[in-house]
């Protein structure tokens, strides 16, 4: 089978152009900020879970007093 100029060059700049997709290096400060966001989204959320069927009875005891009044 005989290779085209024209498949040749498709074939490079489809590796030219996707080559920084796979290259994607933000470095190592990049990656402890997202993981730092992480911790404290998770941290959240687990303060949340373990506060919240008290509040929200609590939310939801004072909206219907509220409405009732």
């Amino acid at each position: 089978m005989k290779r085209t100029p024209f498949a040749t060059v498709i074939v490079l700049a489809a590796a030219t152009l996707a080559a920084p997709a796979f290259a994607r290096d933000d470095g190592p400060r990049f990656a402890q900020d997202r993981l730092d966001a992480l911790v404290a989204q998770h941290k959240e959320a687990s303060r949340h879970i373990a506060q919240g069927p008290t509040q929200e009875k609590h939310a939801q005891s004072k909206a219907q007093q509220h409405g009732a009044s």
